[in-house]
């Protein structure tokens, strides 16, 4: 009897610790994701944009047996969703070349899952843009006008087109005044509305209001397309299966919606165009000059 009671005791506590790894495991697919974004547009317009990704993303994951929930965050600056991903509050985002730059320097833990794929080209376009009817045609006249800027944290509302005007000898003492307007349909509108006279945005943003606000192009300058990215610490599987999904992304609704082709994979190396061309910042201080 006392051998008995000890081989089904020993037998118990073997399947016990057999048991320890499958239980891990299916608590590990148990997850919350949040996916964070900034306010670069309204908060309808984000939610509008993201929602269908959310979804998409969750649906995909849990097909492959991860039983997850993917709820979005919209952080109301760049720099508290900069913040959200280094503190790893976030588990995934898709951020500005910059914001990506300005986070890894912080916490070199995160990780590239993919870039957005451009119709087969891994950049896009900025644009440096004026009314239709101002007597401005190039780079030299922006000399002494004012100009209208888009977020401090920005890549084409920003860092970017000031590394344009600096090749051309244009640093910010050089304006007449300019500001950081924050959205860069602010900055459209307010070229439109002639409270400045020049303004940078993404070529999106340019596209859309051209016609309607009479703007008109003085240069075009490229920029390394946005990366999605991952929290330090996001289990490899995990990290693995999100990336896999993310590159068999085909459903053009989804890709209508960033107005890409699909998602590549990328390496840090492909935003060192970006660390170059920030480095003009510091001729253009956040705080106005005039």
């Amino acid at each position: 009897m006392v051998y008995r009671s000890f081989f089904h005791t020993l037998m118990l506590m073997f399947l016990l610790v057999a048991l320890i790894p499958i239980q891990a495991t299916a608590e590990h697919t148990k997850n919350t994701l949040t996916f964070g974004v900034y306010d670069y547009l309204r908060a309808n317009e984000l939610y509008e944009k993201f929602g269908p990704f959310r979804d998409y993303i969750q649906k995909k994951l849990n097909a492959q047996g991860w039983d997850v929930r993917i709820q979005a965050k919209i952080y109301p600056s760049y720099e508290k969703a900069i913040d959200a991903l280094v503190e790893g509050e976030v588990d995934f985002t898709r951020f500005g070349p910059v914001s990506y730059v300005l986070a890894k320097d912080r916490n070199p833990g995160i990780r590239l899952l993919a870039m957005e794929n451009n119709f087969g080209k891994k950049y896009f376009k900025g644009v440096v843009f004026v009314k239709y009817d101002s007597p401005i045609q190039t780079l030299a006249d922006v000399e002494g006008k004012t100009m209208a800027f888009g977020n401090e944290y920005s890549t084409t509302g920003r860092y970017l087109p000031q590394a344009v005007l600096k090749r051309s000898g244009i640093i910010g003492t050089h304006l007449a005044g300019y500001d950081y307007l924050g959205k860069h349909d602010t900055v459209a509108l307010s070229v439109y509305q002639r409270n400045y006279e020049v303004g940078a945005v993404n070529e999106n943003t340019f596209n859309k209001y051209k016609e309607r606000f009479g703007l008109r192009s003085i240069t075009t300058f490229p920029c390394v397309t946005k990366p999605w990215i991952a929290r330090k610490g996001m289990d490899v599987e995990l990290f693995e299966a999100l990336q896999k999904v993310l590159l068999e992304l085909q459903d053009k609704k989804l890709l209508n919606i960033i107005e890409r082709s699909g998602l590549i994979l990328t390496e840090d190396s492909e935003y060192d165009m970006i660390r170059k061309g920030m480095s003009a910042g510091s001729d253009f201080p956040s705080k106005r000059v005039k």
